[in-house]
Order: structure tokens, then sequence, then C-alpha cells
């Protein structure tokens, strides 16, 4: 049994929040959960075939794949996706549904479905060039880059509905700003660097909202794709506006992470702590010297701000627990 879920229980049946009777019930439980050595074997033997089956892939590939006509190639994907689809869709009859060897609730298929989306992805790019060649169609490189983005962003979307797994929460992520991105290269050729950290910022907050009204799962991840994309659309806004204000970009990123790190706390999500956490690391320092350069008090500056928190920090928490007495 998991070593977490065993220390729950036996906090829980200490504080009498569960009786004996259920403290055994769920032990019981967890026990006859656990992947027998059966499943154990097959799976590894598994695991071990698909890495064969890929490096021998890898390595095969090359060799043949400029011998291989246009049309071959296109099948051989084609096969390829077929069979990463047919093996992910197997994977979830596992047993126990995970990979055991790490210790991990994520599921073989969901590495296999990722793998697919790269392939599908491939299979549209490879139709398309096919089509271009012939004399009644013929797409110019914007259009098939967004056929190519629409196409795989669908089939990313197909995959998370279905399965709601890590991986393709990740993907669904990447593929729908791929979609958008070309959408809007399409529509607008000559964007500005700032209007891109725009797109990233809006794209990031409208993920965030999505999770947070259990849209997306699971949450840490959403926040995660939502909070850094955020972070890099927001560098890139105020770097192209503001070049020639180094003071005014480091304030702006200071404010940031404080509304991040205060979102972590509406929130209750420690992800949006350690990116806005990272920031304020990040870019204090940088103020201090900006403000004091060539001086020895930015580090002492920060050890007695950080001493300051952490008293206050420690008083507060002294506070809350004397009042829950």
């Amino acid at each position: 049994m998991d070593k977490k879920i065993q220390n729950l229980l036996n906090k829980w049946l200490e504080n009498n929040l569960i009786s004996e009777s259920t403290y055994k019930n769920i032990v019981n439980f967890e026990n006859n959960s656990n992947p027998s050595q059966k499943s154990k074997v097959a799976k590894t033997i598994t695991l071990i075939g698909s890495l064969f089956l890929l490096s021998g892939l890898l390595g095969t590939l090359p060799l043949i794949w400029d011998n291989l006509a246009y049309w071959a190639q296109l099948l051989l994907l084609i096969v390829t996706t077929m069979f990463l689809i047919y093996a992910a869709n197997y994977s979830e009859k596992f047993e126990d549904r995970n990979i055991f060897i790490f210790k991990s609730s994520e599921r073989v298929s969901s590495i296999l479905y990722l793998i697919s989306t790269i392939s599908f992805g491939s299979v549209i790019a490879f139709t398309l060039n096919i089509l271009n060649t012939t004399n009644n169609v013929s797409f110019s490189e914007e259009i098939s880059i967004l056929l190519v983005s629409l196409f795989v962003f669908i089939y990313s979307f197909i995959l998370y509905v279905r399965t709601r797994l890590i991986f393709q929460h990740i993907a669904l992520f990447y593929t729908s700003i791929f979609f958008l991105g070309s959408l809007g290269n399409l529509i607008f050729p000559n964007i500005e660097p700032w209007a891109g950290g725009l797109f990233l910022i809006a794209t990031g907050l409208i993920w965030g909202l999505y999770t947070s009204n259990e849209v997306l799962g699971p949450s840490w991840l959403g926040y995660l794709l939502s909070t850094s994309t955020m972070s890099i659309g927001f560098i890139v806004l105020i770097d192209d506006l503001l070049q020639n204000n180094d003071l005014l970009q480091i304030i702006l990123l200071i404010f940031g992470s404080v509304v991040f790190v205060w979102a972590s706390i509406q929130l209750s999500e420690r992800v949006i702590f350690y990116i806005g956490g990272l920031g304020l690391i990040i870019n204090l320092p940088r103020l201090i010297t900006e403000l004091l350069p060539d001086n020895i008090w930015p580090p002492l500056i920060l050890f007695l701000v950080g001493g300051v928190l952490v008293a206050v920090g420690l008083y507060l928490n002294s506070v809350r627990e004397n009042l829950k007495k």
C-alpha cells in the first residue's frame, strides 16, 4: 500500500476519525488493489518490448526512409498511428492501469496517445503535401500549417475528453496554442511581438479560468500551464513596450509575481505560489541592484526583509492556532 495512504490512515485512526473496522477494510481494499506479480511481469515485458520496438524503429527508419516512395512514407505513418491508437486502447485494459515501475498513477495509454498525436500530425502534413503535388488542389504554406494545426487540435481535444489524462491535457494546451497562433498569423501576418505576448497572456488566463471552473483537470497542471504561459507572455509584452526602461520592467514583473502569490492563496494552489515565488526571487535582487548599483546592500536588504516576513508569518500562524484553541 502507498506510504502516504498508510500514514493518513494511521493518523485518522489515532485521532478517532475512523473506526478499527473501517481501517481494516481500507487496508484490505488497498492491498487487493495492488498489481499482482503476473500483472507486473506482463507490463514489464510490454514496456521493454515497446522500448525495443521504438529504438528499432528509430534506428531503421532513417535507413529506409529515403528509399521509400512518398506514398509509402505516408502509408507507414498511417500504419504507425493506427498501431499506436490500438496499443493505447489495449493498454487501458491493464488491471491497475498504471506504470508500476515509476509508481505513477498515469496510464501507459497516455504516453502512447501522446506519441500518436505527433504521428497523426505527420500524417496530415504528408497528406497535404501529396495533395499539393496534384493539379486540382494547392494550399499556401500558411493554409497548410493552419489545417495541420486544426486537425491535430481536434484530435487532441477528442483524446482529452475521452481520457482526461495528464499528457492529453498538455497536448490539448499546446495544440490549441499552435492552432490559434497559426490562425492569428494568417489573419495578422505582420503581428508585433507585444501582440504575441498579449496572446499568450489571454490564452493562459482563459486556461486558468477553465481550470478554476473544473472544466480542465488536474487543477495543478492547468494552473501550471496557465501561469507559466502568462508569465512568458507578460515578459514578452513589457520587454517590447518598455525596451528602454529596465526599472519599470522589473517593478511590473515583481507586481505580477505578487499577484500570482495572492492568487495562490485564494485558490489554495501551490504551483501558482511556486511560480510567483520564483519571480520574486529572480526580480527582487534585480530591483535592489538597479536602485543601489555596486553596493553590498542588496543581499543584506533581502536577508532583513526575509527575516521580517518569516517572523510575521510565524506570529500570524501562532495567532491562528490560539484562536483555534
